[in-house]
């Protein structure tokens, strides 16, 4: 029987209900299944262990979000050394893609920084701009600018006023007020989509947006399947793809939601797809 284990902490369970939905669909295509918290990992006598466990116990390995901030790095840096390709997504990627600075040529205008006077000088150029944390997630600290506005508050607020965080600024495009698409991919594949209409220029569930079915026309699906082949040859088993045509507004790598919205839109639980897809780029045959 194939094993894997799930690394998830507080953070990863906070919108959504991927922590149980995804170790349940593995256990329904045969698979041993082990949750454990992301500290869990330590260094012992020259060998990286799991909790009690020897990491070559497990077929996949899957982290469901970040786990402890002041435990971070030192955790990649030890599921660094391991064989990546038992990943559903290789650590390095948590490290360089969460962010919100890859595939800037597909994202409306952006700058970024932690200087607020540099930023201010963006915004002096006109127009509407949407200020937000670099990465962030459920639609929070998002901040429309409008042009004839002292923003300084709101840029000190995001920046902590003395250059500690970054802070983008993203030019505000009309596209989004038709509704942003969100798209989850797996193992390569599109695996479903849908619209979610933003509710005070924010388009995100959590915050109130209101989620729709849709399906991909073929210049969306084909910048879609664009961002989904790049994630897979990064090592990104499970992500998230949010375009609001022709732009890509973001692209979740961590933990994404979706499934549970896609069921109550569909009455479709697409886990077993994601499961499937993730076994057949893996090379992990399903049970019989």
């Amino acid at each position: 029987m194939p094993e894997i284990l799930f690394l998830i902490g507080d953070a990863a369970l906070a919108r959504n209900d991927n922590h149980k939905r995804l170790p349940n669909a593995f256990r329904g295509e045969g698979w041993g299944v082990i949750e454990l918290d992301h500290d869990c990992v330590k260094l012992s006598k020259g060998t990286i262990c799991l909790g009690p466990y020897k990491e070559t116990r497990f077929d996949l390995i899957w982290l469901m979000g970040f786990g402890r901030k002041t435990t971070f790095f030192d955790r990649m840096q030890l599921l660094g050394q391991l064989e990546q390709t038992r990943f559903v997504t290789e650590v390095d990627v948590f490290l360089h893609l969460h962010g919100k600075y890859r595939w800037l040529e597909h994202m409306p205008e952006t700058h970024a920084g932690n200087d607020v006077d540099t930023l201010l000088q963006v915004l002096d150029q006109g127009g509407t701009w949407v200020a937000k944390p670099t990465a962030g997630s459920f639609g929070r600290d998002v901040h429309f600018l409008a042009p004839g506005i002292d923003h300084r508050r709101v840029l000190e607020q995001l920046t902590g006023g003395e250059r500690r965080e970054y802070c983008l600024l993203q030019r505000y495009v009309p596209e989004i007020e038709q509704g942003e698409t969100r798209t989850l991919v797996a193992g390569g594949h599109i695996i479903g989509s849908y619209l979610r209409k933003p509710r005070d220029g924010v388009a995100n569930i959590a915050t109130g947006a209101e989620a729709q079915t849709t399906t991909l026309n073929a210049r969306e699906k084909s910048l879609v399947a664009g961002i989904a082949e790049d994630l897979l040859a990064r090592g990104v088993g499970f992500a998230a793809v949010d375009i609001a045509y022709p732009y890509l507004m973001e692209v979740n790598v961590a933990n994404p939601g979706g499934l549970e919205t896609l069921e109550t839109l569909t009455g479709n639980d697409l886990s077993s797809a994601v499961i499937r897809a993730l076994m057949a780029w893996r090379c992990c045959p399903p049970c019989p």
